[in-house]
């Protein structure tokens, strides 16, 4: 598949993930965040995606929901180094009285570590649980994944991203804290909505592939990595 943007230290490719996944390989880490599948709330959770993400409606029948994160868990895997892990940003919903955790999704990957994303604030509109103030970060690694430091805590205080147009980000800080405490050399998101994964892997030096089914997106993010590199 032909690149929708291209430089130095960025691929965009605008399409499916489960189409580009398979044709690539050597990756050191997977950074992404899925869609949560919050249009099955009817809106009440997250009023800004009951419509979905525009090229994504976000309300699969659950246990198609399972399969399709199952599936794209896979082709991550295969696509990673010997020594590659996958961060898989997502959260437990509390969705008809009951919680969805997202172990469900898991193919059956070694899971290394869970950490929590402390966002710091919430909201929820409904009077069946309390109001969640953060998100997990799931750790699938590899035998001969490591990090690069011994003093980061596995809770993560980083308040969430506001002012952005895309409708779910994550902060940037989120993405440097992951890609920072590893020594990936290439980095890859198949969720890549507006870039954050892609910003953060560039800003440290490192080699970044981005894959993203709306192409509205693709474009907010190329016009991103198109920005000079921040000072850090």
């Amino acid at each position: 598949m032909k690149p929708y943007y291209e430089d130095d230290a960025v691929t965009i490719y605008h399409g499916d993930c489960l189409d580009v996944l398979p044709s690539l390989s050597g990756v050191d880490l997977v950074f992404t965040s899925p869609p949560y599948n919050l249009g099955q709330t009817g809106g009440t959770e997250w009023t800004r995606l009951s419509d979905g993400y525009g090229a994504y409606h976000d309300a699969m029948p659950h246990d198609d929901y399972v399969a399709w994160q199952k599936d794209v868990l896979r082709a991550c895997w295969n696509a990673l180094s010997e020594a590659g892990a996958i961060y898989y940003q997502h959260k437990p919903r509390v969705l008809n009285k009951g919680v969805l955790l997202p172990l469900e999704l898991n193919p059956g990957l070694p899971l290394r570590q869970i950490v929590t994303w402390d966002r710091g604030s919430g909201f929820m509109r409904q009077f069946t649980c309390y109001v969640p103030r953060y998100e997990w970060v799931l750790i699938f690694a590899k035998d001969e994944f490591r990090i690069n430091t011994r003093s980061v805590f596995d809770v993560w205080r980083i308040p969430p991203e506001v002012g952005s147009q895309h409708p779910a980000p994550f902060p940037l800080a989120l993405a440097l804290r992951a890609v920072s405490t590893t020594s990936a050399e290439v980095v890859c998101d198949p969720f890549m909505g507006s870039g954050t994964t892609l910003r953060a892997a560039k800003d440290l030096g490192r080699r970044a592939i981005g894959i993203e089914l709306d192409e509205r997106y693709c474009e907010m993010a190329a016009k991103r990595m198109a920005q000079e590199v921040l000072p850090l």
